[in-house]
């Protein structure tokens, strides 16, 4: 039988990800995680969709914050 969920099998190029140099990436991973517990029946639409606009204004806060402060 399939497994329904995604595993973790092995970690290669290991490295530390921070909102400082990895912004866009831990972006579309916390997206993708919102999405996923949508799929899954875990968050409403509407949750969904509050809980994305707020991740999306968090980016667009923090990646100004970068260019001011670079």
């Amino acid at each position: 039988m399939a497994k329904k969920y995604a595993s973790l099998e092995r970690i290669e190029n290991d490295r530390q990800i921070t909102r400082e140099t990895d912004a866009p990436f831990l972006h579309r991973l916390q997206s993708g995680l919102l999405l996923a517990l949508k799929e899954q029946g875990q968050l409403s639409e509407m949750q969904y969709r509050r809980a994305q606009e707020r991740l999306d204004r968090q980016y667009r806060e923090w990646t100004a914050k970068l260019r001011e402060n670079p």
